[in-house]
This record gives structure tokens, sequence and C-alpha cells, in this order.
């Protein structure tokens, strides 16, 4: 499927206009929801708005403009769109609202209607629309608010949305899931060049990130289009960082961890945390799901990440209630979980989307019975990853923090566990610290903050 083609975006008459507002920078408030290309998407943006004199706020406060980049890997994903959007209107009336992302393009009915006469007209309470192949305007439409506005714009330093860095590598999917529509909304699967990643990359490093986190759609799948491969980059990327900066794969499909990959997976500056998801742990669910790997191939990844490093953590994604999942089926998911030893796992329910193939699957399994499921799942996750939060006590690592705030440092190891520490007057958001994995406090792990 080539990418659409980029449309005019949908916006109303008072599309450069905005309420009277004290002289000031224009106030611009991102939220992302869903994938992390999402976040990097969002955080792109940021740095580009308050380089041309934006005020970038949290969501959480008062913005002049607001931009929500959404989501539509599942029907719930379109509902919590939904949501959003009514909140971000009712807690910030007179701001202008932007709408880009997956759910734009995967409910053009909703988000891009046409009227009798042939024109494109807005949903309720939404003044401006952007599909994805027009997302790349919506910092010049925000610009033409501020302009409309007699607002001096001049280069301002912002916060990113998180401290780690999210550059986007990758976009589009070229997999055809049986239950998904991400790959319609997203087009093709295609590549940024090496040199452009790592312009973004060091742009990164110098504005003080510890982390950068590479994200994608469908990250495995990077270079093939270009004719190289996700380990190259990688091994490319690290040799140029150097020890300035550790690297984060934001998530990856097992049939895409290959050897070279693997042989990475021991470098001191490649974090050993493997999101890869797995769907469900049955290879006749998996079939049906048209996933490219099953279970067998699975645990073989698994086991050779971790020969390469023991400490290395699995996160995950699970769906359960698929078309005809059996209570085997189930078990087998369930089983998969104990046996890798995850550290969390992102559970949901299938919900049926028009257009899909899945949706023409018979076998639908109870609401009762998939909830049941779900909650089976995530039980499992809670036993395994507190088991690998406990064998991680005792340890030394390097947590990069995302919250320093009251006396108190909220951050993350190379591996994807969560730490919790009193921090010095020189911790800062974005920074890293060897500390010392003490005890279990929750979900997360106590440190203590090691001599620089």
């Amino acid at each position: 499927m080539n990418r659409p083609a980029a449309r005019e975006p949908v916006v109303s008459p008072h599309s450069a206009s905005a309420p009277d507002a004290a002289a000031g920078p224009l106030r611009v408030a991102l939220t992302a929801l869903g994938c992390k290309v999402n976040y990097a998407e969002m955080a792109d943006l940021a740095g580009r708005l308050a380089a041309a004199g934006c005020d970038v706020v949290p969501d959480d406060q008062h913005a002049d403009v607001r931009v929500l980049n959404s989501c539509t890997v599942t029907m719930q994903a379109d509902a919590t769109t939904r949501q959003r959007l009514r909140r971000l209107r009712r807690e910030d009336p007179d701001a202008h609202l932007v709408l880009t992302g997956c759910s734009v393009d995967g409910n053009p009915a909703t988000y891009l209607p046409v009227a009798t006469d042939g024109s494109r007209r807005l949903p309720d309470g939404v003044d401006s629309v952007f599909s994805n192949a027009e997302k790349e305007g919506i910092a010049a439409h925000v610009l033409r608010i501020a302009a409309t506005r007699g607002v001096a714009t001049s280069p301002t330093t912002t916060g990113s949305l998180r401290s780690r860095a999210f550059v986007k590598v990758q976009d589009g999917c070229n997999h055809r899931c049986t239950y998904c529509s991400v790959w319609s909304a997203r087009g093709e699967s295609r590549s940024l060049p090496v040199g452009a990643v790592l312009d973004s990359v060091e742009a990164a490093i110098e504005a003080g990130h510890a982390e950068v986190v590479l994200c994608g759609v469908d990250l495995g799948s990077y270079g093939r289009d270009q004719g190289s491969s996700l380990a190259g980059l990688v091994t490319t990327l690290l040799a140029r960082a150097g020890d300035r900066v550790r690297v984060r794969l934001s998530s990856v499909n097992a049939n895409d961890v290959t050897a070279e990959l693997i042989a990475l997976n021991a470098h001191p500056r490649l974090c050993p945390h493997w999101h890869m998801p797995l769907q469900s742990g049955s290879d006749a669910v998996l079939k049906a799901m048209h996933r490219g790997y099953r279970r067998a191939h699975y645990l073989r990844v698994c086991s050779e990440l971790r020969g390469v490093d023991p400490d290395t953590e699995f996160t995950t994604d699970v769906m359960v209630g698929f078309p005809g999942e059996t209570a085997a089926d189930h078990a087998a998911t369930t089983a998969l979980i104990v046996q890798t030893g995850m550290l969390a796992a992102h559970v949901f329910r299938y919900s049926p989307r028009p257009g899909t193939p899945a949706a023409e699957l018979d076998g639908r399994v109870a609401d009762a019975t998939a909830r049941r499921r779900s909650a089976e799942v995530r039980r499992a996750a809670a036993v395994t990853g507190r088991a690998r939060r406990l064998r991680a006590v005792g340890r030394r690592e390097v947590a990069v923090w995302d919250r320093v705030e009251d006396g108190s440092a909220h951050g993350l190891t190379a591996g994807y566990l969560e730490v919790l520490a009193a921090a010095l007057p020189a911790t800062r958001p974005g920074s890293a610290s060897a500390v010392e994995l003490v005890g279990i406090e929750g979900d997360a792990l106590h440190a203590r903050l090691l001599d620089p």
C-alpha cells in the first residue's frame, strides 16, 4: 500500500485566530497517546515550536493551543481519543484544539467528514484536523496562530515531553496482522536515513539527554527499504555516540531480532531491555493473527538474549480473547509469561475493528471470559515482575531520572527497572546517576545514589 497522498488539513474558519491573551509567547500543550512513535513526534514538534518562540507547557496547564496525537491500535484506543478530546475541551474551553495521528486516518468518517457540497468539515469540539500525511504542517499552523495574535517569536528553551530523548527512525508497517489497521493509517514502512538519525541523536546529546530511545511503528523493519538493517544502524550509532549516551530500542517483534541484534545485547551502551510484543503464546492464535513468529521462536530469542546478558529484561503486549481463543490457548500464554520471566506486560482485550479480517472470524470469546483471562495474565506478569525486581536487589546500576521533585528522584535502569532515590542537589530530569539497588518499594526498587 502506498502512503496516503497529503491533503489540505481540515481547519475551522477561525483556525488562525485564538482568544485575546496577555502579551507573551503562545502557550502550546502537546498530548501523545499510544506508541512511543507518537511521543517522538510530539517531542520533535515541541522542539520546533520552542525554537520558534512558543512556550511549550505540560498538558495539565492552561494553553492557547493544544495538539493531541491519537492512536487507533484498538477500538479502546479510539475511545480513549474521544474521551481525551472531551476532557481537553472541558478543561481548557478557549484553547485552539488540534487533532492528528492514527485515529484520524483510521476513522475518516468521524474526523475527516465530507459535507454534501463535497467540502471537508470539522467534528464537534475540534478546531483543526491533520492526518498523518499532513502532520508536518502542524508547526506552521501553530505559528500562524501566533502571528495573528501579534506574538513576537524568538528562540526559547523548553522541557521535553520525556526526560529520555525519543528519536523516530521509522514509520509505517508492511505487516498485515488480521486485527490491526495501523498499517493502513501509517502507510508502507519507511526508514529515516542513517545520517538524519545520527543528527537527531547528536542534538539529543547536546540537549543533555543521557538516554536515547529509537522508535518506529515497525522498528525491526528499519533499513529494509534502504538495503540496511536495524543492527547496522545501532552499531553505527553506538560507535558514534561513544560513552555519552545509552541507547534503547522501543519495540521489536521477535521475528526481527536477528543474530546481529542478539550479539549487540552485550554492548554496555545498548540497554538490555527488549519490548517484544507477544500477543499470544498459542501457535494457533498467532497463526490466526498473522503474526510472523511462533511460540518456540519467541522463547528461543528470549533465551539467546539472556544467554548474552543474564540481566536482560523483557516487557511485552498481550491480547486476550481473540476469536477462537480456547482455554488451552490462554493457558499457553500465561505459561509463556512465566517461562520467560516477564518484567511487565501490557494486557488488553480483543475488540473487533470493522474492515479487518479478524472481525469476520467465528468463535467470539465472551466478554466475561476475556476479562477473567486478562486479569489472569496480569497476575502472572505481576508475579514474574516482582521476581525480576527481587533478583536485582544488591546490584549496581545506572539510572536515568525522569522526575525529580520534593527531594525524590524517579528513574529507570538500563533494564527498565523503576527506581526511587533521595535526590542530590545536582540530580535533574534527563541526567544519569550510579545507584545501588537496596530493596523493593511497591512496583519500583529503592536505590541509594553512589558517589559520582
